[in-house]
């Protein structure tokens, strides 16, 4: 059987479901959106060894209030990838 990772980049694929929500009028959350059940799509039946989410750290340097929300929803985001 074929194996398989998944490298997920998070900013475009941020982009992406913004793009899609609008189009469809319709909320889609990163928080909401099932990564392991689009990996086993993404394979097509190959073995899936593991996926991999990649985006950029959240600057926290100037603690003002967007930087602050912004930092916790990524914590979030980080929180339920490690389920």
């Amino acid at each position: 059987m074929k194996r398989a990772f998944v490298f997920i980049d998070g900013s475009n694929f941020y982009h992406k479901l913004k793009d899609l929500s609008k189009k469809l009028d319709r909320k889609y959350r990163l928080l909401d959106f099932n990564y392991k059940g689009f990996a086993d799509w993404l394979t097509g039946g190959s073995e899936l060894v593991g996926v991999k989410y990649y985006v950029g750290a959240v600057s926290r340097e100037n603690h003002d209030e967007k930087s602050e929300k912004m930092y916790a929803n990524q914590q979030k985001l980080v929180a339920r990838l490690s389920q």
